[in-house]
């Protein structure tokens, strides 16, 4: 029989013992709850169990059934809504609810410096759930404001000594850092998590993958229920770090200091992370406009080296003639994964990742500059943006359909790019598989489900409906789930004739014709600069010239 830690007072004591069936339980001292994680075969049935406890927490009884002798009870009836009373030997009763979802119990006090701290992992009917020693805190950019909640976490192992401690954590990988990520302003709090093991589903691998085949280019997760100290924190996903390890770059040479594998993540919207613009860089600063260096590690190689991130998005910056943008793409970029990226974020309507939240990543710049890409916090997506104000935009709001920002995606739009025909291909080729309607909505729909029926949907609900990280609005996943379906059911067939749009049919109707031609001429004798039209901008020169009827021209005579 193992022993289950019963959390209170902000610590994990070893002196309260209780056991259910060697399944660990957790205690939400404010609400006197219980959480137990079981195998989900017990749900809708009934299973009996011993329960077993010391000192003050000897249990009594159980709905009023005084407790066998040999701690045998039966749970009857089980849901994830579900809970039984406990009746404990010091006059204390709680409220035992089962849930199939794995639990993390935090302990520390922590903040945006790592601070020492533990952590204990129950999975379902597991009964080794060991005491990790780990150092922790709060991770994060605008989820990280001194007014949040719901905080995110940042997790490296150490053993007793205080060294790097790896450690395999579920079905994920063996390593001494892990996240967990609170969904903080995510309806569904598994936008994230559900994107990214899309991603890894559908996209296609770098360039290099023969010659690193563990290559991921998302993080693997596992959505979990949270305590910290005595406290339920709620739903959250458990996952990997994105890294060098994660990407299988080539280490760099720290004996001649030769420079071959990069990682950088953009952290901010701008001209240079939209690759429309270059500016000097200093290979003596962590960051080079908003592209902040992930490996190798600033700290541990200094100066660092941005020349071949710089190299390529100088090569899109000199593009803004098609002929151009072909000639250097596939110097500089992997294209297939980038394809598949545009086509994603797209798809799930991911604005917030179109030139922020992104790892751009070069395998070994010694033997091949090519830029790849790796995903990364899709919460602001499918339906959900960041805004308090247009936090759910209307379906079909004109602009609701963009080319995207970043000029390397918005190229696969020009009817001369010489992979638009592959994109548009590739695009009916995943809206036939991963990306067919019936398959999103039943993706979503199952994560979803999975929150109600361990009832972690009504702890969620009952901890943080209304909170401010919500922007007031309250948590409904019932409501969130038929949302999720509509925005599929409604948007994508209107994506499927945005994304066959020819950019010179400016008039959008249906075909390339004299009346696009009028339509320019219309604008360029009447229009406003500051009623500027994307949709008018047919060589994607930011302008609405001569140059746009001179390309419809082209189309119409088939040139």
């Amino acid at each position: 029989m193992t022993v289950l830690w019963l959390v209170t007072g902000g610590s994990v004591s070893a002196t309260v013992k209780l056991t259910v069936n060697d399944c660990p339980a957790f205690c939400d001292s404010a609400a006197s709850t219980l959480l137990v994680s079981v195998p989900q075969q017990w749900f809708g049935g009934s299973q009996t169990v011993t329960v077993q406890g010391a000192g003050g927490c000897q249990v009594v009884s159980i709905d009023g059934i005084p407790l066998a002798s040999d701690g045998m009870f039966t749970f009857t009836d089980i849901t994830g809504n579900r809970s039984w009373t406990v009746q404990c030997a010091d006059g204390k009763e709680y409220a035992l609810q089962l849930t199939y979802l794995p639990i993390v119990g935090l302990d520390g006090d922590f903040g945006y410096d790592y601070a020492p701290g533990t952590m204990i992992l129950a999975e379902p009917g597991q009964s080794d759930s060991e005491t990790m020693t780990a150092t922790i805190k709060w991770r994060g950019n605008t989820t990280n404001t001194p007014e949040k909640h719901k905080r995110n976490y940042s997790i490296k192992f150490v053993d007793a000594n205080g060294e790097k401690q790896n450690r395999k954590l579920m079905n994920m990988r063996r390593d001494n850092h892990w996240i967990l990520d609170a969904g903080q302003p995510d309806m569904a709090r598994v936008r994230n998590r559900v994107a990214t093991e899309l991603w890894l589903d559908m996209a296609r691998p770098p360039h290099y993958y023969d010659q690193a085949p563990d290559v991921l280019t998302g993080v693997r997760g596992e959505v979990v229920e949270v305590f910290l100290g005595s406290e339920y924190r709620g739903i959250y996903s458990l996952t990997e770090a994105m890294d060098r390890k994660q990407l299988q770059l080539v280490k760099h040479d720290t004996v001649s200091n030769v420079f071959h594998g990069g990682l950088w993540k953009t952290d901010e919207f701008n001209s240079q992370t939209g690759f429309r613009l270059t500016e000097p860089f200093n290979d003596s600063l962590p960051d080079y406009c908003s592209f902040a260096v992930k490996y190798p590690d600033f700290e541990e190689v200094f100066p660092t080296s941005y020349q071949v991130l710089y190299d390529a998005i100088h090569s899109m910056e000199v593009s803004e003639k098609i002929e151009t943008y072909n000639r250097l793409v596939d110097r500089h970029f992997d294209m297939p994964p980038i394809i598949d990226y545009t086509i994603f974020y797209l798809t799930l309507n991911a604005n917030d990742n179109s030139a922020r939240n992104i790892y751009w990543l070069c395998y070994d710049r010694a033997v091949d500059p090519r830029l790849s890409i790796a995903v990364w916090d899709l919460d602001a997506s499918v339906g959900q943006t960041w805004s308090p104000v247009d936090w759910r935009p209307p379906l079909t709001a004109y602009n609701y359909f963009k080319i995207p920002y970043n000029w390397l995606f918005k190229m696969l739009f020009h009817n001369k790019c010489k992979y638009r025909q592959a994109f548009l291909d590739r695009y009916d080729e995943l809206r036939g598989s991963w990306l067919s309607t019936e398959s999103l909505v039943n993706r979503y729909a199952a994560a979803i489900d999975r929150l109600i029926d361990c009832g972690a949907a009504v702890r969620e609900e009952q901890r943080w409906n209304g909170d401010s990280d919500l922007y007031g609005h309250p948590l409904n996943f019932v409501e969130e789930k038929q949302y999720i379906t509509e925005w599929f059911t409604n948007r994508l067939p209107l994506l499927d004739v945005w994304m066959h749009h020819h950019i010179c049919d400016v008039n959008n109707d249906g075909n390339v014709t004299a009346a696009d031609i009028t339509r320019l001429y219309d604008c360029l004798l009447f229009g406003d600069e500051q009623d500027y039209d994307e949709h008018l901008d047919t060589n994607f020169d930011g302008a609405i010239t001569s140059s746009d009827i001179t390309n419809v021209y082209d189309v119409l005579l088939g040139n």
